[in-house]
C-alpha cells in the first residue's frame, strides 16, 4: 500500500483549496454544526446560504424576500414584543448601508413561533483580499431562556423593591466597612433624610456614642453568623433629636461564607416608648394615690373601729343599769304593778338583752380586725370535731348526723378560723332544729385547679337565693327573731375573717332544702371575682 504524499502549501493556497468543489460538503458540515445560526447573503440581499441552526432560530428558511421586507417576513419585533422592528434597524440591512451594525436583541414571532422567542442578531461584512465588499454574514444566537430568566429576575427585583418601599419598617444595608449600600424610603424619612442622602455614608454618622459601642458588639456577633435583636436603640435624626427604634439585624456573607455586611430591619418604637413612659408615670401616680387612699381608709377604719369599740363599751353600763332596775322593779314592786306594767317591764328587759347581744356582736366584729394575725398550720377537721362535741353537749336531746372530712389542714390563724367554723356550724345547728334528724357536713370539694374550696352544708330551713346578697351584711337577717335567735353579725364576722386570709365566702340554698356555705383561703386576687358553680360533695365521709 502506497502512503499518500503531501506538499506543504501556503495558508492562502490552503484556504483557496478549501472552497474548491471537492471540499464543499466539508465546509457545509462545518457551518451546519455551528452553535450559532449563520446566513450568508450577497450584495443584493440574496441569501446564498443558511445553516440548520439559523433555520431553527428564525423559524423560516431561505427566502427571496427583498431586504426591505425582512422584518415583516420573519416577524422581527423589539423586545417589548409589540413594536415591529424597522428594516433599517436590522444589523444585516445596516451592513448593506455601509454602517457598523450593533448587536440587536429582538423578539421573533411568526407562523413557526406563534408564542415567540428572543434572539440576538449581529452581522459582519464579507470582503475579498482587496477589501472589496462581497456580501455579509448574519449571526443569530438563541437568548430566549436567558432573557426569560433576566425578565423574571427583574420582575422579582421590582416586586421586592415595591414591597420594601411600601413596608412600614425600615430596611438598612451596610457593607463590611459600615458604608450604607441601601436604605428604603421609610428608614430614610424616619431620620429626616432622603435615601440618596444616606447611601454611601458611614453608619456611625447616624448613631450616638453609646449606640456605636452597641453596634460594634453586634457586628462582632454577626461575624459569627448570628442574628441579633436590639431593643430600644437610639438613632440620630437630621435635626439632632433621638429616634427610638427596635432593630433586627442579620449578617450578609459572600460565596465563601465570609462576612461582607449586614441587613437590618428598623422599627420605629418612639410612640410606643412614649406611651410606655406615660403608662409608667400614670401607674406611679395611681400607686401613690392608692397608697394615700389606702392609708386614709385604714386610718378611717381604725377610727371607726375605735369608735364602735368605745361606744359599745360605754353602752354596757347604762344597759346594765336598765336591766338591773327593771329586775328590781319586778322583784320589789310586782304587787304594785298590774299585768300591763309587768308586761312593759318584761319588754324593756327583752330589749335590753337584745341590745346587749348587738353590742357583743359589734365588739366581736371589731375584734376580727384588731386581733393580731398569727399564721400557723391549722387542723380544720380537728376544730370541726371539737365544735360538734360542744354542740351535742349543749343540746344532747337532738338527733344529728355529722359528716366531717378528716385531714383538712391549711395555713391561717387558728383562733380566727375556729370562729369561722363556730359560726358556720353553729348556724347549721340552729337552722336544722326543726328537722327530725339534723344533717351537717364539713369538707372540701374534690381538688381542682386553684385553691381548695371548703364547705359547710346542712338540711335545715335554707333561704331564698334572691336575698343571698344580704347574708353577709351586718345586722342583716333572713329570718325573724321569733323564728331563729341571732344578732345578724355572725356571717359578717365570717366574711371579715376569710378576707383577712385572702379568700372569699359565698352561699347557696333553697327554702326548706338546706344551705351550703363555701369559703376559700389564700386565693389570688384575680380569681376572687368569679364564683365556682355549686358542686355536690361526695357523700363518702364517715358519719360521726
Amino acid at each position: 500500500m502506497t502512503t499518500p504524499s503531501f506538499t506543504l502549501s501556503s495558508p492562502a493556497e490552503l484556504a483557496t483549496l478549501l472552497f474548491q468543489t471537492q471540499y464543499l460538503d466539508m465546509l457545509r458540515a462545518i457551518l451546519d454544526s455551528a452553535s450559532e445560526g449563520m446566513a450568508v447573503v450577497d450584495l443584493t440581499g440574496r441569501q446564498l446560504y443558511i445553516n440548520d441552526q439559523c433555520r431553527k432560530l428564525l423559524g423560516i428558511g431561505a427566502t427571496d424576500t427583498a431586504p426591505d421586507d425582512w422584518s415583516e417576513r420573519y416577524g422581527l419585533y423589539y423586545p417589548d414584543m409589540r413594536t415591529l422592528c424597522p428594516n433599517e434597524r436590522l444589523p444585516m440591512y445596516r451592513i448593506f448601508q455601509g454602517e457598523e451594525a450593533p448587536v440587536e436583541e429582538l423578539f421573533i414571532r411568526n407562523s413557526a413561533f406563534p408564542e415567540g422567542r428572543y434572539v440576538q442578531l449581529s452581522a459582519r461584512p464579507v470582503r475579498d483580499h482587496q477589501g472589496k465588499r462581497l456580501g455579509a454574514v448574519l449571526y443569530v444566537r438563541d437568548i430566549h431562556e436567558q432573557r426569560l430568566a433576566e425578565l423574571e429576575r427583574r420582575r422579582t427585583e421590582q416586586r421586592f423593591q415595591r414591597i420594601v418601599e411600601a413596608a412600614q419598617e425600615g430596611m438598612w444595608m451596610v457593607d463590611g466597612d459600615r458604608r450604607v449600600t441601601y436604605v428604603n424610603r421609610f428608614a430614610a424619612e424616619l431620620l429626616g433624610y432622603t435615601p440618596e442622602e444616606i447611601i454611601g455614608r458611614d453608619l456611625y454618622e447616624f448613631l450616638g456614642q453609646e449606640e456605636i459601642r452597641r453596634t460594634q458588639e453586634t457586628i462582632e456577633v454577626q461575624r459569627q453568623g448570628q442574628t441579633v435583636l436590639i431593643n430600644e436603640f437610639k438613632m440620630l435624626h437630621k435635626d439632632g433629636t433621638h429616634v427610638w427604634t427596635m432593630i433586627s439585624t442579620c449578617p450578609l456573607n459572600d460565596e465563601d461564607g465570609d462576612y461582607e455586611g449586614s441587613l437590618a430591619i428598623v422599627i420605629d418604637i418612639t410612640q410606643r416608648r412614649e406611651a410606655e413612659q406615660q403608662v409608667h408615670q400614670l401607674n406611679a401616680q395611681l400607686e401613690r394615690r392608692i397608697a394615700e387612699r389606702t392609708a386614709q381608709l385604714e386610718f378611717s377604719n381604725r377610727e371607726l373601729e375605735a369608735f364602735a369599740y368605745s361606744v359599745a363599751h360605754d353602752l354596757r353600763t347604762p344597759l346594765r343599769s336598765i336591766s338591773n332596775f327593771t329586775l328590781a322593779l319586778t322583784e320589789d314592786c310586782a304587787d304594785k304593778l298590774d299585768a300591763t306594767g309587768l308586761d312593759y317591764i318584761q319588754r324593756i328587759r327583752a330589749a335590753s338583752r337584745r341590745m346587749a347581744e348587738l353590742i357583743d356582736g359589734i365588739l366581736a366584729l371589731s375584734r376580727v380586725n384588731r386581733t393580731e394575725f398569727i399564721e400557723t398550720d391549722v387542723d380544720l377537721s380537728a376544730q370541726a370535731h371539737a365544735i360538734r362535741e360542744q354542740l351535742q353537749r349543749w343540746q344532747p336531746q337532738r338527733t344529728a348526723r355529722f359528716r366531717i372530712q378528716d385531714g383538712l389542714v391549711d395555713r391561717g390563724d387558728a383562733q380566727l378560723l375556729g370562729a369561722v367554723l363556730e359560726n358556720l356550724l353553729g348556724n347549721a345547728w340552729k337552722f336544722t332544729r326543726n328537722q327530725q334528724v339534723a344533717e351537717l357536713e364539713f369538707g372540701a370539694l374534690a381538688q381542682q385547679e386553684g385553691p381548695r374550696v371548703y364547705f359547710v352544708r346542712d338540711n335545715g330551713d335554707g333561704f331564698d337565693m334572691e336575698y343571698k346578697q344580704k347574708l353577709f351584711g351586718v345586722f342583716q337577717r333572713l329570718h325573724t327573731q321569733q323564728e331563729f335567735e341571732g344578732n345578724g353579725v355572725g356571717l359578717a364576722t365570717v366574711q371579715r375573717i376569710i378576707q383577712r386570709h385572702g379568700g372569699r365566702v359565698w352561699a347557696e340554698g333553697r327554702v326548706g332544702q338546706g344551705a351550703t356555705f363555701y369559703f376559700t383561703l389564700h386565693e389570688p386576687a384575680a380569681q376572687r371575682v368569679s364564683l365556682p358553680p355549686a358542686q355536690e360533695f361526695p357523700r363518702n365521709t364517715p358519719h360521726v
